[in-house]
């Protein structure tokens, strides 16, 4: 009797034993933990901590949910290059969650990456869908890389303050017929929008002695964080970012600012980091806009207000060789 007790407690120990060494495995199998904000059209991806929870969040995207998408939590099915969707389109890097619920890129008008329903991608952000989760090709292919079928996906309405706070995404402009039909952040080699150059530009802010080398890239412009911190100043911002390129990870800078964290687009040039203008813009409540008849970008915060502005050519204060400048203009 007695050996038949011991022999059915060690056999339970052997099973629990399998079941947390099972357990464990199906973790390490399935590395992130997804969330979707569907009244602040946010999707924020989490990680392991040590004790195995998914409580370290990594990544934020900004999405367009439906009215009727719904509220739950779920496992993702099954995965697809290109799906075909309601409304005879169709979209990149998709990821079933439930029913005909799915994580996808902003529909296409055909299956062809040139298509792009151009007028939707600039609602990213707002409640849009016919009831998927819209993101960026970027967005869903990471999704569609790294998240394994059967990842968590929890969706919720209300007022919950996430953890991280998306970077902007890029408008499109409509009239700019070349380009308007891809995605920006489509990783193909034939994307329009990746044939531009990191080119060098000197930026010299009419308030500052100092001449500020700046990069300029498909009409987006980029600062050192110091750089930044003089420009925005002017705006009576206080904005310190970290400068360690090591920090970068796919072209993107996790910062904290006033309590809250951000996802800020960034480059790497010669060991400098070099953050996108206008996501240090819209993360201290800054606004951007463009204006077609003098060429000039405008940044206002509050009352304050300074310009953005192409001028000739003109030489550096070590007397360089003549290069390409824009100045910063405050507005009278």
């Amino acid at each position: 009797m007695k050996k038949k007790l011991m022999g059915i407690l060690i056999f339970c120990l052997l099973l629990c034993a399998f079941g947390t060494a099972a357990f464990a495995a199906e973790k390490e199998e399935l590395p992130y933990y997804v969330t979707v904000n569907l009244t602040d059209n946010i999707v924020t991806v989490y990680e392991q901590d040590e004790t195995g929870e998914y409580n370290v969040p990594i990544k934020a995207f900004l999405c367009s949910v439906g009215e009727d998408t719904p509220e739950g939590t779920f496992q993702t099915m099954v995965k697809y290059d290109w799906r075909y969707l309601f409304g005879d389109v169709w979209g990149q890097y998709a990821t079933r969650i439930t029913g005909h619920y799915l994580f996808h890129s902003v529909p296409y008008f055909e299956k062809d990456k040139s298509t792009l329903e151009y007028e939707e991608y600039n609602k990213l952000g707002t409640t849009a869908s016919a009831g998927c989760i819209r993101i960026t090709v970027k967005d869903a292919k990471w999704i569609y890389d790294n998240c394994p079928i059967g990842t968590t996906v929890k969706m919720y309405r209300g007022e919950v303050e996430e953890p991280l706070q998306p970077a902007a995404v890029q408008k499109l402009n409509t009239g700019d017929e070349n380009r308007r039909g891809w995605d920006p952040t489509d990783p193909d080699s034939a994307n329009p929008w990746r044939k531009g150059e990191l080119r060098e530009m000197m930026v010299q802010p009419s308030f500052l002695e100092c001449i500020v080398k700046a990069y300029h890239e498909n009409n987006t412009y980029y600062l050192t964080a110091e750089d930044a911190k003089q420009v925005f100043s002017k705006l009576g911002v206080s904005v310190s970012l970290p400068e360690e390129a090591k920090q970068v990870v796919e072209d993107e800078m996790t910062v904290s600012y006033e309590g809250a964290e951000y996802q800020l687009t960034c480059r790497v040039k010669d060991g400098a980091v070099y953050y996108k203008m206008r996501d240090v813009a819209t993360m201290v409540g800054a606004e951007m806009t463009w204006d077609k008849e003098t060429k000039e970008i405008g940044i206002s915060c509050g009352e304050k207000e300074i310009t953005v502005s192409r001028a000739p050519l003109v030489k550096d204060a070590v007397s360089l060789p003549m290069k390409i400048a824009s100045y910063f203009l405050e507005k009278s």
